[in-house]
């Protein structure tokens, strides 16, 4: 244990492989599963209407849009991973503990007499 040697990492250094900055191998992984995705949506509307351009945005916003939606900022957190702990801080109990005293005498606590006269 008197052998270790600590070694403290700075703010803003990636602790992982990155490609591009925020995108690493699962943001990438994300992404070619939406195009697949989105490859089969469109391939399947494509055989009803046979517009192609239609096909091709269906692919391009699906693959953008996780692509963004997943990329990492300075904090290490993505647009995705924001709405997730919101929906779930939203989504769990509170709890909020308070004691009432009864020696409080709340009627001349709150008489008129107590309040600043305008």
């Amino acid at each position: 244990m008197e052998n270790q040697i600590e070694f403290y990492i700075p703010k803003n250094v990636s602790t992982r492989f990155e490609i591009i900055k925020g995108i690493g191998i699962r943001e990438l992984i994300y992404t070619g599963i939406a195009i697949v995705i989105g490859l089969v949506n469109s391939i399947i509307l494509n055989s009803f209407n046979a517009n192609f351009l239609l096909s091709a945005g269906i692919v391009a916003v699906l693959g953008g849009g996780t692509f963004i939606l997943n990329m990492k900022d300075n904090n290490d957190q993505s647009v995705i991973s924001m709405v997730k702990s919101i929906i779930r801080f939203y989504s769990i109990q509170k709890f909020y503990k308070y004691e009432r005293k009864d020696d409080i005498e709340f009627e001349k606590l709150f008489n008129n007499e107590n309040f600043a006269k305008n």
